[in-house]
């Protein structure tokens, strides 16, 4: 089974099977989506603007104050700056998607404000590209190559509920993805990329 279509079956895998158990345990539900504003660091000379990450999450409480925790990620292309020397102009991106499992602790400070945090692990197919600008008269083009792997998340949010089923949601996070094209680079050019930054959100309480 190819990269794609493992994340795929994952993905449906995911959407399919938490409604259902959303349906069972309906009281204690929370979902929320989110956009996350980030600037991926690769650890070397790369220097990424910042880009967003659309998130969906499913939180089902089993104790009032803690919740497992299972979403799905997708960035759009994020650019680094371009680099000239002698030969031409280059530019990297890169794409990210994924699953996240793990848990959510909650502390309530008052009836509509309170703190919370996640962390948990995650599953990410990412695609690195690489774009070439010569002078004119120049071939030029693209190369890309995607990669799997596993990773973890951290984050710490505040939420304040509208109502009792709609709230909002402010969180400071870091995605890690490690060891990115491992097996299909030389162990050199592995390498971990990090998604640090902030989000902004709507949750909803069944």
């Amino acid at each position: 089974m190819t990269t794609k279509l493992k994340f795929i079956f994952l993905l449906v895998f995911l959407l399919l099977t938490l409604p259902a158990y959303n349906y069972l345990h309906a009281e204690n539900m929370l979902v929320d989506g989110n956009i996350f504003y980030t600037i991926p660091d690769a650890g070397g000379s790369d220097k990424f603007h910042t880009g967003k990450v659309a998130t969906v999450n499913f939180n089902y409480y089993y104790r009032p104050w803690l919740a497992l925790s299972a979403g799905i990620f997708i960035s759009e292309e994020i650019f680094d700056n371009s680099r000239t020397d002698i030969v031409g102009t280059y530019q990297a991106s890169a794409e990210t998607q994924g699953i996240t499992i793990g848990l959510r602790p909650e502390y309530q400070f008052s009836k509509r404000n309170g703190i919370y945090a996640r962390t948990g692990f995650l599953f990410y197919n990412t695609k690195i590209s690489v774009s070439e600008f010569f002078e004119p008269g120049l071939p030029s083009g693209t190369v890309s190559d995607n990669t799997d792997g596993n990773g973890y998340y951290l984050a710490a949010g505040w939420k304040h509920a509208f109502t009792n089923t709609v709230s909002f949601q402010l969180e400071l996070a870091v995605q890690k993805q490690l060891d990115l094209f491992k097996g299909k680079a030389d162990p050199d050019s592995v390498f971990d990329l990090s998604y640090p930054g902030f989000s902004l959100g709507l949750g909803y309480a069944f």
